[in-house]
């Protein structure tokens, strides 16, 4: 299994690199990855240069208006040569195909890849590999990986996307109590609902808006069971400030087996308390009304 991160800031770049296989890295459509292209560059050039891979994410909805800046893109993330390009909108597929790049695709549909029949669709479509949802079981994500071993990726720590929408959330709420307030691409705000006091991380940009889970995901436990039939693994490191952190995360992921993880686990939450869970490891999301 390929070890990858989220890579926000190039500062951090030469620490990082040695602990990971590679790098994902992002601009146009990228959700709260905001590199520029000179930036993206040099971090690949770098990462080549000490053999380790490029992946670009492509994360936002597509639309017709997006047409022309997205070809041009295109034809930048071409010249990147990247190990593969995750990506939400399916609308991708033909441009990709365009420009040759239809092999390097993951498909990253945030909660909505959940069996096994379309990940096998999707595959058959002549991509790369796909990104499980995150609302998985432990046991589901075992079953879809044992049936397309070495094609499925999965996200093992970070904050989970709960919530996507072309609605500005943001911009609507400061109209409404006529507050000026500069919150495009703030890491900084999270939304507290009524009848509960847990703080979810809330990200708008000019594509919209990102809600994220309260907790940190960890699979310390789960993941050397796994680890066989998984193609990637990747750390998101969104809404995670300690560089530390990052980089301890990175070297115990790397280290993880069935012999030391429940010592790795414990370790690390003890150096790095934070709001851990396992997120949907253990629990199905639809409940019926009888349970």
């Amino acid at each position: 299994m390929e070890l990858l991160v989220t890579l926000r800031k190039r500062a951090l770049l030469e620490r990082i690199l040695p602990l990971v296989d590679g790098v994902i890295i992002g601009r146009f459509f990228a959700a709260s990855y905001h590199l520029g292209s000179n930036e993206m560059r040099i971090i690949n050039n770098y990462c080549k240069s000490n053999k380790k891979k490029v992946y670009v994410q492509i994360d936002n909805f597509i639309s017709e208006d997006d047409m022309d800046e997205l070809l041009d893109y295109m034809g930048f993330v071409k010249s990147l040569e990247p190990d593969g390009i995750y990506f939400h909108d399916l609308g991708l597929y033909e441009i990709a195909k365009e420009f040759s790049l239809a092999d390097k695709l993951i498909y990253d549909g945030k909660s909505v890849l959940c069996n096994s029949l379309d990940t096998r669709f999707l595959l058959n479509r002549g991509i790369d590999s796909v990104m499980l949802a995150r609302e998985l079981t432990f046991e589901e994500i075992k079953d879809i990986a044992s049936n397309n071993p070495g094609q499925v990726d999965i996200q093992i720590f970070g904050h989970q996307r709960m919530s996507y929408s072309r609605r500005k959330f943001l911009k609507n709420y400061f109209e409404e109590i006529n507050r000026d307030y500069d919150y495009l691409n703030k890491e900084s705000l999270y939304l507290i609902e009524e009848q509960r006091d847990y703080r979810m991380p809330i990200v708008e940009d000019d594509e919209g808006t990102f809600i994220y889970t309260d907790y940190i995901v960890e699979m310390f436990k789960e993941l050397p069971k796994i680890a066989d039939v998984i193609k990637r693994g990747v750390i998101d490191t969104l809404f995670i400030d300690n560089d530390n952190m990052i980089l301890q995360a990175c070297r115990d992921y790397k280290r993880v087996n069935k012999e030391n993880a429940d010592f790795i686990k414990e370790s690390f939450r003890h150096s790095y308390p934070e709001n851990y869970s396992s997120g949907y490891l253990y629990q199905k999301t639809n409940i019926s009304k009888d349970e």
